[in-house]
């Protein structure tokens, strides 16, 4: 199935569509392979393999759009979804703010982005990673029960549109987690690890595992604390998922261009410290979120996104872009061949700052030190209220225990107003995402 034509039947659909009075039209044929891994108790729990293969045609005809899309490649089903398409396009309402869909461009090839080792994956080859990540956490400490996984994916796909655009993607994928679970009585320590990439080589089980059991470790005796006002230090794993991932999600597409999100009213105006700086780069060699071009064909290229603690720009693709009457940042995300062509973040890399985390920890009277949390807010208000699912109590500039029934709530710009210091080092992820630990001045917290 990795042999698999896709440009063919492309083509085949574009020729079809030449022939019809339309404005805008583009197909995209796609591929993908994924194979999954699932760990629990002690062992593997079952292990799936799972192809999907389709093509999807997208026609636009005096601003309004038709979609239809299937799963087979067969030249009689391309002729019912192009004709199908074709025909809602013609009776669908007109969208004011559609202008049109990008034409060619070319750029250098992103090297690193497809391993053969995971396009030649067998279940039964990769079954030594969980095996691998279990018995590196029995190493550490023996006696858990573990949950986790992993998993892999190749994906292929074509894309041609009415403008000349003719773009084609090879990815794959790896990931793998391991969360073990230690009792003690009625005590419980239990924490996870994880890792993710381009490449199998990516992935160290023995790593994770080891590291995993580490923290889990570090769980024993965990207190309640006061509820009230404390500084939060949040770890890379933390500060990504609670803080960056947030705002550029914000920031991105049409929510953001129609004012629909808590960041719509952010442009050109300071929402933290002037040494915050956040870069949105697609184009770095073997990560994760890098590719040549974006889901609509449009290059991929480095975007500073926060300079000086001032968001600079919205991530476009070239629907949000038309309403804005800006040119696409190549932030286009198209989810398969079914049609939907959203927008979002690619590798996001915050410039690392002047402290240590020991700094940092020495620094702060009383805190809490965030070691895994995610501040998800509303995206329209912004609000938020989560748990802190590991951290530990700072007290006297000292860590001391892990802390648990312990929750945050706010306003995640608060969170950016609030930043105090942001650390010189940082974990990179997937080859591209880098995070650096970061101090808020002030946090709501609910504890007893």
């Amino acid at each position: 199935m990795a042999k698999l034509d896709l440009i063919g039947p492309v083509e085949k659909a574009m020729r079809m569509l030449s022939l019809f009075d339309v404005d805008f039209y583009d197909v995209v044929a796609s591929y993908s392979r994924s194979l999954n891994i699932s760990i629990l108790g002690k062992g593997i729990k079952e292990a799936t393999s799972h192809v999907d293969v389709g093509i999807g045609v997208r026609v636009f005809k005096n601003k309004g759009m038709g979609i239809a899309f299937s799963q087979s490649l067969e030249d009689n089903d391309i002729e019912i979804i192009v004709k199908r398409a074709v025909r809602f396009a013609r009776v669908s309402q007109p969208d004011p703010y559609f202008k049109g869909i990008p034409g060619p461009s070319k750029v250098p090839e992103i090297p690193g982005l497809c391993d053969d080792e995971i396009v030649n994956l067998t279940l039964e080859s990769v079954s030594q990673i969980p095996k691998g990540m279990i018995e590196a956490a029995e190493s550490i400490r023996r006696g858990a029960m573990y949950s986790g996984g992993f998993a892999a994916s190749h994906v292929k796909a074509y894309l041609m549109t009415s403008t000349g655009v003719s773009v084609g993607l090879e990815k794959t994928h790896a990931s793998a987690y391991i969360q073990p679970v230690y009792r003690e009585g009625d005590d419980v320590g239990s924490s996870y690890e994880f890792d993710y990439g381009t490449s199998l080589s990516n992935i160290n089980p023995h790593w994770i595992g080891r590291r995993a059991a580490e923290k889990a470790i570090e769980q024993f005796g965990s207190k309640k604390i006061k509820s009230g006002f404390m500084p939060l230090i949040l770890l890379p794993e933390a500060s990504g998922d609670s803080l960056f991932f947030n705002l550029l999600a914000a920031l991105s597409g049409e929510s953001a261009a129609k004012g629909r999100t808590f960041a719509s009213g952010l442009l050109n105006k300071q929402i933290g410290p002037e040494n915050l700086e956040v870069l949105d780069d697609g184009t770095i060699p073997g990560a994760v979120a890098s590719s040549t071009y974006d889901g609509e064909g449009v290059p991929k290229k480095p975007l500073k996104v926060v300079e000086k603690g001032t968001v600079l720009t919205f991530l476009h693709n070239s629907y949000s872009a038309g309403i804005m009457n800006v040119e696409s940042t190549g932030h286009a995300i198209r989810g398969g061949y079914g049609g939907y062509v959203g927008a979002g973040p690619s590798n996001i890399r915050v410039k690392p700052g002047d402290s240590t985390l020991e700094e940092m920890i020495a620094e702060t009277k009383r805190g809490i030190l965030v070691t895994r949390a995610s501040f998800t807010p509303n995206i329209v208000s912004g609000e938020f209220s989560a748990t802190i699912d590991e951290g530990f109590l700072i007290e006297d500039s000292e860590k001391k225990h892990p802390v648990k029934n312990l929750m945050a709530g706010g306003h995640i710009l608060n969170l950016f107003r609030d930043i105090e210091l942001i650390s010189k080092e940082g974990r990179v992820f997937g080859g591209g995402h880098f995070f650096p630990a970061v101090k808020i001045r002030e946090v709501k917290l609910s504890g007893f």
